[in-house]
């Protein structure tokens, strides 16, 4: 079995797992069973949000230790050792763990002061916080070059000369190979995030991998993609609460908002995926048009897919379902793209899911026991 093939069902196994659980749990009446009686203090509040949000990172641990740690070893990925991923890995899981109570208990918390509209309120702001928190880590975390500040220079001048207008660009350090960057910020302040293991390419190839990134904030693709997922997080917070009857007052209620916002969430997965590659192939066609070869584009997918996966070709229907970058025999294919496209849509729409207690948010195949890549999750 390919790595590739061992983390796809690594990341169905513990999705499966927690999409199971949330519909058993609701059909069950889990929540009421476990908060009814409970009394409404704040006290009482955040031991049971630490007790629920516990129980959560207890249930992904394994699979985390598999996604994080087992496989990469096994197949040659990484050379970290226990100790070193433990460490970043514990950091990582409590502070998530602390966001997701605190993010609970003011959801809960605002219901009770002001209704429905306190608890939606709290959502969206939450998912406006965790775009800010993002991007406050990775400047953060932004390095000088030396050596290779020149090599990046050229790569940038070369996307100039393709006349693509370009964001202001910058590197960062990172542990794990698969780490791509990204987009960060919004609108004007938008800015491309670029790994450093990136450094290693030809200065064609990196110039064609940033040349995406500035596209897509030029076209709108990265916009549109922070947007559908803003609206996809509340749209299914908001049909939890009005499905099930509930308002999030308690702990009770937002466990059973939870289950069902695990659900939406997993036919998000189903579905935003299209958008996602329909972005990533529309760019290739800008691209194209702005005198970049089709040789190019290709050589820097497989090089970045090198560092992925490398799953160079995959099936139609494991691709339709599972991932939301095509693979790279589907590059330049000439085919048409068809309905909405949105950049990164699907990975996004995961990490804002933070604000509403996603419990899938970093348990799919591509992120599951890696923490540097559950903020940023990977993207082409």
């Amino acid at each position: 079995m390919s790595y590739a093939r061992a983390r796809l069902w690594l990341g169905i196994t513990g999705v499966g797992s927690l999409v199971t659980f949330a519909c058993i749990s609701l059909m069950i009446g889990l929540p009421e069973f476990l908060f009814a009686d409970q009394s409404r203090s704040w006290s009482s509040d955040l031991l049971q949000l630490v007790a629920l949000t516990g129980v959560f990172m207890l249930w992904l641990l394994p699979f985390d230790f598999l996604g994080g740690f087992f496989l990469p070893g096994k197949y040659e990925k990484s050379n970290q050792t226990f100790s070193s991923w433990a460490g970043r890995y514990l950091i990582a899981t409590f502070s998530q763990a602390l966001i997701f109570v605190l993010f609970g208990f003011l959801i809960i918390s605002l219901s009770r002061a002001f209704g429905q509209v306190g608890g939606i309120t709290t959502v969206c702001l939450g998912m406006i916080v965790c775009l800010l928190f993002r991007d406050w880590i990775f400047q953060r975390r932004s390095i000088r070059l030396e050596s290779s500040s020149r090599q990046l220079l050229e790569a940038m001048q070369l996307v100039r000369s393709w006349q693509i207008p370009l964001p202001r660009t910058f590197v960062v350090s990172h542990e794990d190979i698969g780490f791509t960057g990204g987009i960060i910020g919004f609108g004007n302040r938008a800015q491309i995030v670029i790994p450093k293991a990136w450094l290693s390419f030809t200065r064609e190839q990196l110039a064609a991998a940033i040349a995406r990134r500035a596209m897509a904030i030029h076209r709108g693709s990265y916009s549109r993609g922070l947007v559908l997922a803003f609206a996809w997080n509340m749209v299914g917070f908001l049909l939890c609460s009005w499905g099930f009857g509930v308002s999030s007052t308690s702990v009770e209620e937002l466990f059973t908002i939870c289950c069902g916002f695990t659900f939406w969430s997993f036919l998000g997965l189903l579905t935003l995926p299209t958008l996602s590659r329909n972005a990533s192939l529309n760019i290739d066609k800008q691209l194209l048009k702005q005198g970049v070869s089709t040789a190019l584009i290709s050589d820097t997918a497989l090089q970045m897919d090198r560092f992925q996966d490398e799953e160079p070709r995959r099936s139609r229907w494991i691709e339709t379902i599972f991932h939301p970058v095509p693979n790279v025999s589907s590059r330049n294919s000439g085919k048409a793209t068809s309905g909405l496209a949105a950049w990164n849509v699907a990975r996004t729409t995961l990490f804002f899911s933070w604000a509403c207690l996603g419990f899938l948010s970093r348990s799919v195949h591509c992120n599951v026991g890696r923490p540097e890549l559950w903020t940023m999750l990977p993207s082409d």
